[in-house]
């Protein structure tokens, strides 16, 4: 009730103002199913293979009410459906989760072999006042550079695998921002939550210089102190970025340990539009025996403190315009440490303006106990309509 209460406030503001058109919608519907071949099955029954097809709808709202004040909320729904749902105990409820503040995760139907997840990930106030911005609720704080590891995104950490999740998750925080100039600027976030373990409150600052941007970051996440920086420019006409944080935790009772993360990237297109794409990460808690951890596809508790299990990772990425309409991909992580892999082909295909065809793969490899042997091969298929 609290929840439905709560979306209904939420909407006050956009159904209000309708006639006057200060409100736009929109989102897509997405139908993507998963072949599920296991290295090391799921807790469950020792099934060959599993599927799960899930018909994804996400909506996204804005009001303004004036050019300084406006509002945003979006939700995903999902119907999600298979034998993954059926064999695989308590999967429903790996999907029924909310880390924020305020618990906007709910599961209105289900039955033994489908269920429809609803989430609210975005619902924020934004206001502007000269070189000052001030928005509260839930927003995505994006201090990431990189493109598959991010030790800057402190606030919002996010899988890489989890490629059809491409809003990336929300935080229930306040954010303040100072703009000191056209390509400078100050922010301080502060991120809510019950525990003290689960909050944040940290600042960055933004600046340019020598065709560089730089960042520099420092505060207080959950059992840790944190300061980082990182950068984004140019070498030989390709993107260079990087980023690098440390933690330290501020008690000797939280079981949190001393950790640096740092990701080193380039990326460069021919004249040909063949696009080139190498990164870096180094873990100093991460293992440069055999990384084994939890299953990649499963694992919802990343951080910025540990993207990885292992030491060291190096991620490589081609990609090629075969038409106009058709794109083609080829991505791949390395464990040099336990010689684990993973390799990720993909395809899309633009049948019209609004409509997308994906076929994609995850084949992971390696021997028993490394970051990737335990884990199998994954297909998709997705039909994405936009609106």
């Amino acid at each position: 009730m609290k929840k439905t209460v709560l979306i209904l406030l939420l909407f006050l503001p956009i159904l209000s103002y309708s006639q006057e058109r200060k409100w736009n919608l929109d989102g897509y519907v997405k139908d993507l199913y998963m072949f599920y071949h296991p290295e090391q099955p799921p807790i469950g029954p020792e099934l060959p293979n599993y599927h799960l097809n899930t018909i994804h709808n996400r909506l996204n709202f804005n009001w303004y009410s004036n050019e300084k004040i406006s509002f945003s909320m979006g939700m995903r729904n999902r119907l999600i459906m298979g034998n993954m749902v059926s064999e695989i105990p308590n999967y429903r409820a790996t999907a029924d989760v909310d880390n924020g503040y305020m618990d906007l995760s709910w599961i209105s139907a289900y039955s033994d072999k489908w269920f429809l997840h609803s989430i609210v990930d975005r619902a924020y106030l934004d206001c502007t006042e000269g070189d000052w911005q001030f928005r509260i609720g839930r927003q995505r704080i994006n201090w990431g550079i990189s493109k598959v590891w991010n030790p800057n995104d402190v606030f919002n950490s996010f899988s890489y695998f989890d490629f059809d999740y491409e809003e990336r998750p929300g935080s229930d925080a306040v954010n303040i921002r100072h703009y000191l100039g056209v390509t400078s600027s100050m922010e301080l976030v502060f991120k809510m939550a019950d525990h003290s373990s689960e909050m944040a409150l940290a600042a960055m600052y933004r600046f340019s210089k020598w065709n560089y941007d730089f960042q520099l970051l420092s505060g207080w996440v959950g059992d840790d102190y944190m300061a980082g920086g990182g950068w984004s420019g140019d070498i030989m006409g390709g993107g260079f970025r990087g980023e690098i944080s440390y933690f330290r935790p501020h008690s000797t009772n939280n079981n949190s340990k001393e950790a640096t993360a740092a990701s080193l990237s380039y990326d460069y297109t021919l004249t040909n539009s063949l696009s080139l794409s190498i990164e870096g990460l180094f873990n100093s808690k991460g293992s440069t025996k055999n990384a084994v951890g939890s299953n990649v596809l499963f694992d919802q508790n990343l951080s910025a403190k540990m993207l990885s299990r292992a030491k060291y990772s190096v991620f490589g990425q081609l990609a090629y315009p075969i038409t106009p309409l058709f794109n083609a991909s080829f991505s791949t992580i390395f464990n040099p440490s336990d010689h684990s892999c993973y390799l990720n082909p993909s395809f899309s295909y633009s049948l019209s303006e609004n409509i997308e065809l994906m076929l994609t793969t995850q084949l992971f490899f390696g021997k028993n106990g490394s970051e990737f042997g335990d884990i199998g091969q994954v297909a998709f298929g997705r039909l994405r309509w936009s609106f």
